[in-house]
Formats: structure tokens, sequence, C-alpha cells
């Protein structure tokens, strides 16, 4: 490959000189301008790619930290008194300050609020909604999820002076606002980081403008707003030919204007032609240098092509061998920070990954057979237990105490189901008879004191629904929604078929819960052993089943109790 490469160019390299020798005595100057200009145009449409690839960087990123679901439980907690917002700004800022990207033209990561009253002064952290609202950036976001927005001139937020922004809408479930957050970019790091390394020249004039005409980024920060027609008057919107420079002040100038960026900004260049152009010592050392170019081009070819081809031979050979997993990658490439490296690192931590992955997988079947085991053991004690109740049950009927009875043949039954299936679904039938049981042995225990009813769509009895997903939120309306006060309480169950969906609704009429109970029960922050219960569910109904088959667990507002309602789509299998 290296030898292809260089005869290659050498042999297309030939041909360019004998033709570039002959006519340069009449083209010189029109191939040299014209050389300026293309390469000038190629280097300012890399800029321009710079620019687009700081907006897709911005975009991408805000997207991603705008729909991450810890910054949204963190803005959803964020209390309204001013002295509580204190911890979870520290949070926020905290979060945000571990996704601070690594580009110099970010200067400042803020999150706009409406509940806070203080605008952010710092690099990173939350500010009053007030700030953006003050320039009109939401007027300006509109229905947009989000946009970059060029400021007409730079804005200053404390410590960060920029006039350029990302401004993406942080959305809740409901898809309403929950905060703003932005990426501030400063004009001055544009310039230098996108814009500079584009200059040709230290007398050339190199700006960024809009569809408008008005210039957006410039070296000299007071010049941004400008009409770029009443600067440079004989600028032209519409492009210049190469040959023809246009005359600035006396001088004149290569103008050149790159290809539209995905802001819609243009990347203007005037060359000045004299810092282009000497004519006296090109003729003389054109083909001198023209030769040792040859030499050197060669020769930087041959060696860069060997040093291209011969690491990615190296791992060739180490993927292809008999264990492509246990292969020693060279230390040499693996520490090059180039693409090189890239690719030697990428596939050592491929490698690592699946090594890991089997030995994740090994030791998941290793206890696999141990919860086997266990399961095979844990059989065999129930049945002493069933036979004690049994024997006191026969006991309490030969004493004539029905209420013991009754209540040992529902403890009976309720253990026979608890402990006896080991599926991770069952008929809702069997579901249902569970919790039956269950509120049996209370009524029982509290004489009476309290009534239910179970209402369930016949044909849905045989349908298969995860397992043990009722008792739970029935305990959590016996434990705390009535807690020692049993008088009038009252319990309904209610399972529905609508439009494919099983749809279950548990109501009390005990004290109640809110909104945030129980979002820090799901979440698993609130204490406690029915609340645990209920996040289980939870959990457990998106293992046993897809999570877009369920719809989670929901609070349904009431005037007096518990209504909690979720669905579960039907999948077409039953049991029986």
């Amino acid at each position: 490959m290296s030898t292809i490469m260089v005869v290659s160019f050498c042999f297309l390299f030939s041909i360019v000189l004998a033709i570039s020798t002959l006519m340069i005595s009449l083209s010189v100057r029109k191939s040299l301008i014209q050389s300026v200009f293309e390469s000038n145009t190629k280097i300012m449409n890399e800029s321009v790619g710079k620019i687009d690839t700081l907006n897709d960087i911005i975009t991408s990123v805000s997207f991603y930290v705008a729909g991450d679901s810890r910054l949204k439980q963190m803005l959803k907690q964020f209390p309204e008194d001013q002295l509580s917002q204190i911890p979870l700004q520290n949070e926020v800022r905290y979060y945000l300050t571990q996704l601070w990207m690594n580009r110099p033209e970010i200067v400042g990561i803020s999150i706009y609020l409406e509940g806070i009253s203080e605008v952010n002064h710092s690099t990173v952290g939350v500010s009053s909604l007030s700030f953006a609202q003050k320039y009109d950036w939401l007027e300006t976001l509109g229905n947009n999820r989000g946009i970059i927005i060029n400021l007409p001139n730079p804005v200053t937020r404390g410590n960060v002076v920029f006039n350029s922004l990302s401004l993406v809408k942080i959305l809740d479930d409901n898809l309403l606002p929950l905060g703003y957050l932005s990426f501030e970019i400063s004009a001055k790091k544009v310039f230098s980081q996108c814009l500079e390394p584009a200059l040709a020249s230290k007398n050339s004039i190199l700006f960024a403008i809009n569809d408008d005409q008005v210039i957006v980024n410039h070296a000299n920060l007071d010049l941004i707003g400008e009409s770029v027609a009443s600067l440079y008057p004989h600028y032209n919107p519409n492009g210049q030919p190469a040959l023809k420079p246009i005359r600035f002040k006396g001088k004149q100038y290569i103008q050149i204007i790159s290809k539209p960026s995905k802001l819609r900004w243009s990347i203007v260049q005037l060359i000045p032609l004299d810092d282009v152009f000497q004519f006296k010592p090109l003729l003389y050392s054109f083909v001198l240098l023209t030769l040792a170019a040859i030499a050197l081009s060669a020769g930087m070819i041959f060696l860069l092509s060997e040093r291209l081809t011969k690491p990615l031979t190296m791992l060739s050979q180490a993927m292809g061998s008999t264990k492509p997993l246990q292969a020693t990658l060279s230390k040499k490439f693996l520490e090059r920070q180039n693409e090189i490296g890239n690719l030697y690192r990428s596939y050592g931590e491929m490698t690592v990954r699946i090594n890991e992955l089997f030995t994740q997988l090994q030791n998941s079947m290793e206890n696999q057979k141990k919860l086997e085991i266990s399961a095979l053991r844990a059989q065999i004690n129930p049945h002493f237990m069933y036979n004690c109740l049994d024997y006191i049950n026969w006991m309490a009927q030969d004493e004539h105490v029905p209420e013991i009875s009754r209540m040992l043949t529902n403890l009976s039954r309720f253990m026979r189901i608890s402990l006896t299936e080991s599926n991770l679904t069952c008929p809702l039938s069997s579901e249902v008879e569970h919790v039956k049981t269950y509120l049996e042995i209370f009524i029982v225990r509290y004489k009476g004191a309290f009534t239910y009813e179970i209402a369930v769509a016949p044909e849905l009895c045989e349908v298969s629904v995860p397992q043990f997903i009722l008792q739970p939120l029935v305990e959590n309306s016996m434990i705390h929604g009535f807690g020692k006060h049993f008088g009038r309480a009252h319990i309904k169950i209610s399972i529905q078929k609508q439009e494919g969906w099983i749809v279950f609704d548990i109501i009390d009429n005990g004290i109640g819960m809110d909104q945030k109970k129980l979002e820090e029960v799901l979440s698993g922050s609130h204490e406690g052993s029915s609340e645990h219960g209920m996040k289980n569910i939870n959990d457990r109904i998106r293992y046993a089943i897809s999570p877009s088959l369920f719809s989670g667990i929901q609070l349904v507002p009431s005037q007096r109790g518990t209504h909690i309602h979720f669905a579960l789509q039907r999948t077409g299998k039953s049991h029986g």
C-alpha cells in the first residue's frame, strides 16, 4: 500500500509540475490568486464546520441534559421557600458541573426557573427566569423545544459575557415546562476557536454575517450587530470572482465568502492582495521547491502510510487469532492520541466488556442454581406449618369457636398461595382469591368492623397477570389508611377491561395519601414496610412485563381516602 501511494503521488505530481512549469510565465499571478482563493475557501468552510460541530454538540448535550430524569426529578422537588432552595440549588449546580463540556466557547451553563428570585452570578447555576424574560428569549423560543439564539449585543450575567446561547425547555411528564436550560456561548471564544484559524494573514479582515447581512462575529466585539454594508461599502453580498479583487481604503482585497452554516452564518474574509502575491522570488524558486516537495512529500507519505498500516495490520491479526478476547495489544499504539489509539482502546474496552459479560453470565447461572436449590428446600418447611394450622383448626371446631376456625382456614389458604406459588405470573382469579382471603382474615380479626367489595369482569378471570400485586396495596390501605380506626371503613377493588387494557382501581375511605408521598414511595426515598411493598409492586410489574404494557401506579384525586389506579395491557395469553 505504501509503495502504491508513493508511486501514484509522484506520478500525478510530476504531471502537475510539467503543466505548471509550462504555463507559469502567463498564469502565475492568476494561479496564485486562484489557489489562495480556493485554499482559504476550504479553510473557511472548515471553520463553518467547526461552528456546525459546536452547534451540534451544544444542541445534542442540551437536549440530553433537558431530558435527563434525574434533573427533572430535582426540578419537580424545587421548593418555593428561598432558604429551602439553597441545598437543591447546590445539588443542581453540582450536577451541571459534572456535565461541563471541554469546549472553550461555552462560558456558562444556567437553568432559569420561575420560582427563583436571584440571578446566577457564576458560570454554572440556577437563575431567575426574569433574566431570560428581560431579553425576550422565551418569546424567541416560542413553541420550539430548543433553539440557538444569536443576540445583537453581548449580554453580561454575573461573571459570564456571551452573545449566543442554546435555550432548551425542560419538560415534565405532562409536557409542561419545569425550567429552561441555557448553554451560553462567548463571541470572543467562538472567534478565536472557529474563525481565527481561517485568518489568511495578519492584515486580513475576518468576520461572520447572517442572512440579513448583519455582522454576528468579529475580532472587534463592538462591531457585532452592525450592517456589513455600512462598514465595508465595496463588499459584494453575491460573492466576487477570484481574479477581480475589490478595493477598500486604497488597497485591493480578495473577497472570500464561505458556505452558510446551520445557523445561517457565512464567514467573510478580505485578504490584502499585497500579502498574497510576491512575484520576483516565486519564479526562481518554483521548480526547485516543487522538486524538493516531491521528494519530501513522497518520504512523508511513505512514513505516514507505514505508521497507519502497521498498527492496522497488527490489530487485524489480533482480531483474527484463535483467542481474540485474550489478545495482547501493543501499549505503544494504545497510548496514541489519534484515531489509531481510539481504535485500539475501543477494541480493548470491548474485549474487557465481553469478558465481564461472560463472567456475569456465569455468576448469574450459578446464582440461579443456588436459588433453585433454596426454593426446593423452602418448599419442605411450609408443610409442617400447614399441618399445625389444620390441627389447631380441628381443635377450634371441637371447642365450638367458629371465629378462630374461620380465621385459621383463611390464614392457611393465604399462606398456601403465598408460599407455594413461585411463578412471576398467575391467573387473575388466583390473585383475587389471594387478596380476598387476606381481607377475610382482617374481618375476623376486627369482628366485621369494616367492609369490602371486589368487582371483576368475568372474562378477565383467566387472564395472566403479575403475581401478588393486589395484597400489598390493600395492606397499605389497612395499615396507613385506617390505622386503628376501622369504624365504617370500606375497601373497593375494581378490575375491568377497557380498550385492550386491564384497569385496576383500589379505593378506600381512609385518611388518604398525597401525590408527593406517592412519588417518594415509588422512588424509594420514603421508609416504611408497606410503602416499600408498593414500590416492590411497581418494580416487579416492570420486571415481569414490558414497561410499555404498564401504566405505572398512579394516584387519582378524591375527596376522601386513597384511590390507587394502574393498568396492564392484555397480551392475549391466558391461564387454563
